[in-house]
């Protein structure tokens, strides 16, 4: 009985920690209030982490889309400037447009430079006509046929097709014509080796047909062949200087390779034997 009064008589407020429980670390939020104090840090930087991603992102896609306006709006620029302009080229007969204008403007300076090239071989073809009337019949004959064809050919197969090429930048069909131009120039360097030796009897007033003229005390014949010398070594060392200039845009394009090209010539098959069916 003793026991159980003192019981009831205790104060239940003397206990200055009522709560406590023998067994703290069961009802203890140290683990809980340890383990939400480093989450909250992660998720905040997987969050940081997201934004810069999601910024960074979202400035590419903006820049991507400013440049695809931008060449959007060139294009439409220059198929409007093709399509209001009229043939311009020879000036005697017109039959060809011919602008550099019409070239992206990041190219038209290449495109200037392939377009130099072709009227200084022009002018030493006629250079060279001139220096083949000193050396006989055959000489002229085969110097005139120069003039004619080459001035000709080396404009329909590689100058205007390089020229074309740069113009039709980022449209179909431009792979064919820059490979076509790799083609037809890589002949047209050949050939400008050929006339700088200057063989007798081949129509070239080059080298050794120059010499022997001022050997021979043919002194008209010497300086014109000099001239025609200077112009055909320009032609060889100018035109494999501007073959790699365009060589080497081709290798930093996406656009203009060797899987394109046949893609395009393929296309042209196609279409003219589409042609050919229909008539």
């Amino acid at each position: 009985m003793s026991n159980y009064g003192n019981t009831l008589d205790a104060n239940p407020f003397n206990d200055p920690n009522p709560f406590q429980h023998g067994n703290e670390s069961a009802y203890s939020l140290d683990g809980v209030s340890g383990s939400t104090s480093r989450q909250p840090t992660g998720g905040v930087e997987n969050i940081q982490a997201y934004v810069a991603d999601h910024d960074r992102r979202a400035q590419e896609l903006e820049a991507k889309q400013r440049e695809l306006e931008r060449r959007e709006a060139d294009l439409t620029q220059r198929e409007a400037d093709v399509a209001q302009y009229k043939p311009n080229w020879p000036p005697f007969v017109p039959i060809l447009v011919h602008d550099i204008k019409l070239v992206p403007q990041e190219q038209q300076k290449n495109a200037r430079l392939m377009y130099y090239y072709w009227l200084a071989l022009l002018l030493t073809l006629i250079i060279n006509f001139v220096g083949c009337f000193p050396l006989g019949v055959s000489s002229i004959g085969a110097g005139a046929g120069y003039l004619l064809f080459i001035s000709i050919l080396s404009f329909i197969l590689w100058y205007y097709p390089i020229y074309t090429g740069w113009r039709r930048l980022h449209k179909r069909g431009a792979a064919i014509l820059f490979y076509t131009y790799f083609i037809f120039c890589g002949f047209h360097i050949l050939f400008a080796l050929y006339m700088c030796i200057g063989a007798p009897y081949t129509g070239s007033a080059g080298l050794f047909n120059t010499i022997t003229s001022l050997i021979g005390g043919h002194l008209f014949a010497g300086i014109v062949g000099i001239f025609a010398s200077v112009g055909w070594i320009v032609q060889l060392l100018g035109g494999i200087v501007l073959y790699k200039l365009v060589w080497n845009y081709k290798n930093h394009s996406t656009e203009i390779n060797w899987a394109s090209a046949k893609s395009e010539f393929t296309g042209l098959k196609t279409i003219f034997k589409l042609f050919r069916a229909s008539s």
